[in-house]
């Protein structure tokens, strides 16, 4: 990572520390399973500690979730770590069975995104602003994947047949189909 990248990271990881995301209501502490399938890293750690977000944890993940491609970390809509905790949770309550979500593609700059327009990214694209995540999960097909997203209340739920992957996001509710 050059320095310009990581003096970038760091400033958008102090944004972070200045502006908190509104804590969701009490429940349990929650934890997510992640694995980035275009760097090869893992995450596995609570996020939420029942009574709110856990700051170094939320940091963590907005470098996690950042554009690959050129570095850059965003504040991340906590309500994307909510989906992907909602659906790990789904899976280990119906199916009895603990998922690790594989992410394509989170957050993205407008580069980046320019670059995938040909590929059926959308201009105005809910990954520009922290609020999607494109997903797999090893073992699922991606129709059933799709199906459980929609069951847990996701805005945005995207089937991409010949990429192989679910798009969800925290924007309103909708649900599509795309070839490419």
């Amino acid at each position: 990572m050059s320095s310009l990248s990581r003096r970038a990271a760091l400033v958008g990881l102090g944004a972070a520390i200045i502006v908190r995301p509104t804590p969701a209501p009490a429940t349990e502490p929650r934890q997510l399973r992640l694995y980035q399938v275009s760097t090869g890293e893992s995450f596995r750690d609570y996020y939420h500690n029942g009574e709110g977000y856990i700051e170094r944890a939320w940091q963590r993940l907005n470098w996690f979730l950042r554009d690959h491609h050129e570095d850059v970390a965003t504040n991340m809509d906590p309500g994307v770590f909510d989906l992907l905790w909602n659906l790990q949770n789904r899976f280990l309550a119906v199916h009895h069975r603990e998922v690790t979500i594989n992410i394509n593609s989170a957050y993205r700059t407008e580069r980046t995104n320019t670059q995938l327009l040909s590929e059926g990214a959308a201009l105005n694209s809910f990954h520009k602003f922290g609020r999607a995540v494109d997903i797999t999960v090893q073992g699922l097909g991606i129709y059933f994947l799709a199906d459980r997203v929609r069951e847990i209340g996701a805005g945005g739920v995207g089937i991409y047949w010949r990429s192989r992957f679910a798009h969800i996001d925290t924007g309103p509710a909708r649900s599509w189909f795309q070839r490419m």
